[in-house]
């Protein structure tokens, strides 16, 4: 699509994390600038390179979703620097474009004198990302001058000299404790990573993985998103729209939930059914999903994604819009959002049957909530429609069952690290 790009789907992804803890992106965006000026002055990688790892870099902390856990970044000496780092590591590998770096989010808090210990080709930049995370603690606590007399008196032997020296090197040439105390270092940042131009299939990556950000903190609505996608472009087929509104329905499908991003976990998880008070935050995920997408994505997509819990009879929210204020691709997307919900094991229900399931459409539409064409198509076509839905969904949970049990491999590891 022409008006969606890599700078788009990085912006979504800032605001999205910027939901969870303002800090996690600041700080990942302001040691993905260092790296990219130690990088620069290196010389040695190539654009495409740098780019990708400056993206990595930028995630390095997206293990750490719990607040809890943000607010003890600066605890470096406790197993939950592993904890964070192992999960990030995975996420980079198994949910995005971005897995052959994902070893650097492994490593990032490693010492350089457990490096032989390591095997890796990439353990130079894990050392980057590691002195990089040192120094934004420094410069953002504390006024202090970062020169080799410092390096001498602060733990270097947790670096390499040669990266020390490299640091110190970019600092000289291009000033990088200036522009990260004076905010200036963002824009330049950003205008460097967005020069990268991606297929549409490798954006599409990147929006999976944002929607995947959203799944990772919580296993009980892992198969939702996929799930929500497979059934809204499965209707398109049926309804004949051509491949361009295809591409709008996936994409608006794929982040139609991200506002959920912003839901505390607990809620996401209750076990039971919702208190008012309860309900209202978990209904907010909408506002919080227009806030995050507004500005950066076609109207087109933004409304399919906003407006999946508006229902025909003008009773949905947020705005309570009547049907004929609906397009097709967002009455596909709300009958979708429904089956997938339906079809779905939580933390508070089993997936219902296929009768069960038809009957709440049928009667949904009867009552003139849902699009009585959507929903008969969805019944008419119900086993061919699930099956695929359900294939995708036995991809994701498979790649969690992964996840679970790597992650366990990784821990248990951390010993011989420490």
């Amino acid at each position: 699509m022409k008006d969606f790009n890599i700078s788009s789907v990085l912006s979504i992804l800032s605001r999205a994390l910027d939901c969870i803890d303002e800090r996690l992106i600041d700080h990942g965006n302001r040691v993905a600038y260092m790296v990219y000026k130690m990088m620069q002055a290196d010389g040695s990688y190539s654009d495409e390179d740098m780019r990708e790892i400056c993206i990595t870099t930028a995630l390095h902390d997206i293990g750490a979703f719990k607040t809890e856990e943000i607010d003890n970044m600066a605890v470096f000496e406790s197993m939950d620097v592993w904890e964070h780092s192992i999960y990030g590591y995975l996420f980079i590998k198994n949910m995005t474009p971005l897995r052959k770096w994902a070893e650097l989010v492994l490593y990032h808090h490693l010492d350089f004198e457990k490096y032989p210990s390591i095997e890796s080709e990439i353990l130079k930049l894990a050392d980057m990302i590691h002195l990089s995370d040192r120094m934004d603690i420094v410069l953002y606590s504390r006024e202090i001058l970062i020169n080799a007399d410092f390096f001498s008196i602060y733990q270097s032997n947790k670096f390499s000299k040669d990266v020390i020296s490299l640091f110190l090197e970019a600092n000289r040439k291009y000033e990088i404790e200036k522009h990260i105390r004076d905010g200036s270092y963002m824009k330049e940042l950003q205008s460097f990573v967005s020069e990268m131009d991606y297929d549409e299939n490798t954006l599409l990556d990147y929006i999976k993985m944002i929607a995947y950000s959203i799944d990772f903190r919580s296993e009980t609505t892992v198969s939702h998103v996929i799930t929500t996608v497979s059934i809204s472009v499965a209707l398109g087929i049926i309804f004949g729209l051509d491949e361009e509104e295809l591409k709008k329905i996936r994409l608006g499908a794929y982040i139609h939930d991200i506002g959920k991003i912003a839901t505390p976990l607990e809620i996401l998880e209750k076990p039971g059914s919702l208190t008012n008070d309860e309900l209202i935050i978990m209904r907010n995920h909408i506002v919080d999903t227009k806030k995050i997408l507004e500005g950066r994505i076609s109207s087109e997509i933004l409304e399919i994604a906003y407006r999946h819990h508006e229902k025909m009879d003008g009773s949905g929210y947020p705005e309570c819009l009547m049907g004929e204020e609906l397009t097709l691709s967002e009455r596909i997307v709300a009958v979708a959002d429904i089956m997938s919900a339906l079809t779905g094991k939580r933390s508070y229900k089993d997936s219902f049957d296929k009768e069960t399931v038809i009957d709440i459409l049928r009667r949904q539409g009867e009552k003139g909530k849902l699009c009585g064409d959507v929903v008969q198509a969805a019944i008419v076509f119900y086993d061919s429609i699930m099956k695929r839905a359900n294939d995708n969904s036995k991809k994701t949970f498979e790649m969690y069952r992964n996840i679970r049990q790597e992650f366990d491999d990784k821990l248990n590891r951390v010993g011989a690290w420490v």
